[in-house]
């Protein structure tokens, strides 16, 4: 792992840890944690920085300050982001940032998708409800998130983790699989793996590939027009 590269992870809860934790563990050195919320009791059992000593502290502060513990530079960011003012804000990070979005807003997904599809960024997002989780990279030229959900679902049809039902080792294997294609990005290695959206169904083990090319009428097409998209085989099949 190049140890300059710095990665923004949105969100500290059930996606955003294990993606800390998998970042650690692949090499990273420079990490900035983005969450307003505080931890919670209930929620202890799939966000494994926390422990019943930090309930009721920011998640952002306490999760930093666990990285540092363990030699990271890491920077606690505890604001609320919203999707209005999230590409001005984003534009102050390093332009070669990698950004890892592992919050539960659709809204702050496509938000984020776009504000890095416009800044040129490298992009890891991911959710995960039930036994199910999906993840993607995106990078300059290839296919964005858009490409494959071209607009946020109604809110009416988003449950909540408390609504739906989440189990804790679904987010930790989604959260790590974020962290992987992140530090993939940062070594140069994830060519065969950008723009394609990664559906893990962890009921039955079994990994699916969707998309690969930009899709005609995208945002990122329109952005990128004359670049020409990175490979775009299958890694999963």
């Amino acid at each position: 792992m190049t140890p300059d590269v710095q990665f923004v992870v949105l969100g500290a809860g059930g996606l955003g840890c294990p993606a800390l934790l998998g970042l650690r563990a692949g090499g990273a050195r420079r990490v900035v944690v983005v969450d307003h919320d505080r931890v919670e009791r209930s929620n202890l059992h799939r966000q494994v920085l926390y422990d019943l000593g930090d309930v009721g502290a920011p998640k952002a502060e306490v999760a930093a300050a666990t990285l540092r513990r363990a030699g990271l530079e890491a920077v606690a960011h505890p604001i609320k982001l919203t999707p209005e003012a999230f590409g001005p804000w984003l534009s102050g990070f390093e332009p070669d940032a990698i950004i890892v979005e592992c919050t539960d807003s659709p809204a702050l997904k496509f938000a984020c998708n776009d504000a890095c599809v416009a800044q040129r960024r490298r992009l890891v997002l991911g959710a995960a409800l039930g036994l199910r989780g999906h993840a993607i990279a995106v990078a300059p030229g290839s296919a964005c998130y858009r490409c494959v959900f071209e607009t946020p679902p109604p809110e009416a049809l988003t449950p909540s983790c408390a609504e739906a039902g989440v189990l804790g080792s679904a987010v930790g294997v989604t959260g790590f699989f974020l962290a992987h294609l992140a530090c993939a990005l940062a070594q140069g290695q994830a060519l065969e793996a950008v723009g394609r959206l990664y559906e893990l169904s962890l009921g039955s083990g079994i990994i699916r590939t969707i998309g690969g090319r930009p899709r005609s009428g995208c945002r990122c097409r329109a952005v990128h027009p004359t670049e020409s998209p990175v490979s775009t085989t299958a890694v999963f099949t």
